[in-house]
């Protein structure tokens, strides 16, 4: 009414602007080994499959950590892993068929330079014995105790090779679980198992 203008702040000027930048930036950097980045694939990888959720996910981080622990275990003059052994069971002609069998879904998933067309019948399965194989030999190579990575362990002599236990040791280990743990499924295990793994450092 007096005649006198109001300048407002522009939105987003001044100060606030500083502080957008300062969420804009650079997020930072993360020092990283093989072998660590390995472990948060499998731990990624296994805690989405207690939570049953994309199994394409799943195989795409197994694969991967996978790649980088076989590669490491052959630097060290270690036990071949399963994929590197499965060949070597098969007539000497189906040696390459065998590899391309078993690198199908991870490199489907991975590449798409020559296939962009392609569909894949995706068969989750052997995701389950690749992630075992790949936990176990990073506890192999580390000696690290990882309660996730664990939980997984136990779960696969339990749940996905249940019936095809032969020894007298994992056929007892495999009672003492299920009197631990009656009727339970994939994510009741994981939310009852994490916990007692984690207070023992296994």
């Amino acid at each position: 009414a007096d005649g006198a203008s109001l300048t407002l702040p522009r939105r987003g000027s001044g100060r606030n602007v500083r502080q957008r930048k300062m969420h804009m930036g650079t997020p930072p950097k993360i020092r990283i080994s093989k072998l660590d980045a390995a472990r948060r694939q499998l731990e990624t990888a296994v805690r989405l499959y207690f939570s049953e959720a994309d199994p394409v996910s799943i195989h795409t981080l197994t694969s991967a950590a996978y790649q980088i622990l076989a590669d490491i275990n052959r630097s060290n003059g270690g036990q071949p892993m399963l994929k590197e052994q499965i060949p070597t069971w098969v007539r000497p002609d189906a040696k390459e068929e065998s590899k391309r069998r078993l690198n199908e879904a991870a490199n489907f998933f991975k590449h798409a330079d020559r296939d962009h067309g392609d569909v894949l019948e995706f068969n989750s399965g052997p995701t389950e014995l690749l992630l075992y194989d790949a936990v176990k030999k990073y506890r192999e190579l580390t000696g690290e105790g990882v309660p996730v990575l664990a939980v997984f362990d136990a779960w696969f002599w339990l749940g996905p090779v249940a019936d095809l236990v032969t020894t007298p040791e994992h056929q007892k280990g495999r009672e003492q679980l299920r009197r631990a743990f009656p009727n339970s499924t994939r994510s009741s295990f994981f939310a009852e198992a994490l916990p007692m793994v984690s207070s023992t450092g296994t």
